[in-house]
């Protein structure tokens, strides 16, 4: 088929103000923009607040523009926190309140740019109400795990704290009972009394609204009986888009990252421990003292990439109403290990030969990118769906466990313990790990019949697709 005679989509993406969202969806654009099993050519326009736009302006491509929503302006949310990142946990109501407001900014853009779908997150379920509103069609696409996703819906969908259903039929993945599991739940998706929109109605509206079919990041051979059960919880087909690994990009000479990486080059094959707890986690003074005391108990060799939060001096509180450490602790000076503030090329440094194990918050994407280098873990979730990801990897057979009290109080004997049996004893979950380093690999590497799928179905919700695109959706 000539150029000129192409068909093409145009794609409004809206995910959650958080870069952990925003970097999956933009790997979506990437791969639907390039890929070679359809006859469409796709365009992609990314909508979120200049302050994250900012961050990813290097992402912009002549396929994928980069839109600004501007957020109303809330007492003490100025335009610098309309982002998830530094973001006080304090604040967080007030930044989903202030995206709510944006509904009809939001719907202005759809009525400037008229897209032919519009790809969702599940904070934001008015949005397909938006787009519905100008005949288009909207599809939800979630960047976390089917088995995370399903253990919500199964408690908030369930009606009266989960009672409806009882409990959750997957055993390795329940967090200890029913009852335990639908009051993580309801204790996850509390409200402050100021939302617009109850917490707890998020998810299921998302998944509601959206139209025949829900995408997901993740792959059929890891999550097949979840997405199975999702599936009919939701009754819609889920469409699996793999795992969306994100490069971490060139390292520059001389920078910090390449410091990182030549101090891994001096360090013995599989000695070396990564620790790292997502983009938006910040430990508490106890915390981060535990941690430090842990990992110089375990006697590994280790990368600490820690964050500190650079807004509200006075003392912002962590979910247990604990106040944010500043600083590392007073005397920490590791013998055989390397404190990195900030960013640290996380799949570059699970990839290197000297990594050998990931102490890890369990966030969906650190699963996948720690599956896809072939490193097993050392699971310590902290709160939201981490738990059921760490659970997850440890039924995949690629995870050991810290024990806790409860999610996010843990001691520092129990962090060298655990590490200790993967870097010590890890056999078995090394050669798990290695075995589903090659299908989370190849799901990544052999991405286009599966972005073709989806594309096929995101082509048909507006009457358009012939070709290839067609022949893979049947």
């Amino acid at each position: 088929m000539a150029q000129a005679e192409r068909e093409r989509l145009r794609v409004l993406m809206f995910p959650w103000l958080a870069h952990g969202h925003i970097n999956p969806y933009l790997e979506l654009a990437t791969r639907l923009t390039t890929t070679s099993s359809s006859q469409i050519d796709v365009v992609v326009h990314l909508v979120s607040t200049p302050v994250n736009l900012a961050a990813v302006a290097h992402r912009r491509t002549d396929r994928i523009s980069l839109v600004e929503l501007h957020l109303p302006e809330l007492p003490g949310l100025p335009p610098a926190l309309h982002t998830t990142k530094h973001l006080p946990p304090r604040l967080m109501p007030a930044l989903k309140r202030a995206c709510d407001l944006a509904a009809p900014a939001f719907g202005a853009l759809l009525d400037e740019l008229s897209p032919d779908v519009v790809l969702y997150d599940f904070i934001q379920p008015w949005a397909p109400l938006e787009a519905a509103a100008r005949g288009v069609p909207a599809v939800h696409f979630s960047t976390c795990s089917a088995a995370a996703t399903a253990f919500f819906l199964h408690f908030l969908d369930g009606g009266g704290g989960g009672g409806g259903r009882g409990a959750f039929p997957f055993e390795a993945i329940s967090l200890g009972g029913a009852e335990e599991d639908a009051r993580y739940t309801m204790l996850t998706c509390r409200d402050d009394g100021t939302a617009l929109l109850p917490e707890g109605e998020r998810l299921p509206l998302s998944f509601a609204r959206s139209s025949e079919f829900v995408a997901v990041k993740t792959c059929v051979e890891i999550e097949s009986k979840y997405m199975d059960y999702l599936s009919k919880l939701v009754g819609k087909e889920i469409i699996p888009c793999g795992p969306l690994l994100v490069d971490s990009g060139e390292v520059s000479a001389g920078s910090e990252a390449d410091g990182v990486m030549r101090w891994l080059d001096g360090q013995e094959p599989g000695s070396v421990v990564l620790v790292s707890f997502g983009s938006e986690y910040f430990m508490t003074e106890k915390q981060l003292a535990e941690m430090a005391r842990g990992l110089e108990l375990s006697g590994a060799a280790f990368v600490w990439v820690v964050r500190f939060p650079q807004q509200s001096p006075d003392g912002d509180e962590d979910d247990h109403g604990a106040a944010a450490a500043r600083a590392m602790p007073p005397g920490f000076a590791p013998a055989r290990g390397l404190v990195v503030e900030g960013w640290a090329p996380q799949r570059r440094v699970l990839s290197h030969r000297s990594c050998g194990a990931f102490l890890t918050h369990c966030g969906w994407s650190s699963v996948m990118e720690s599956m896809s280098a072939g490193v097993p873990m050392v699971a310590l979730p902290l709160h939201i769906d981490q738990p059921v990801g760490a659970n997850l990897a440890a039924e995949l057979g690629v995870a050991a466990r810290v024990r806790q009290e409860r999610f996010g109080e843990f001691e520092a004997e129990e962090v060298a313990r655990a590490v200790r049996a993967v870097m010590r004893g890890g056999e078995a979950l090394r050669r798990r790990a290695t075995e589903l380093r090659e299908v989370v690999a190849r799901r990544d590497a052999e991405c286009d019949e599966q972005i073709g799928a989806l594309l096929h179905r995101m082509a048909r919700l507006c009457g358009k697709g012939t070709g290839r695109a067609a022949q893979l959706g049947h």
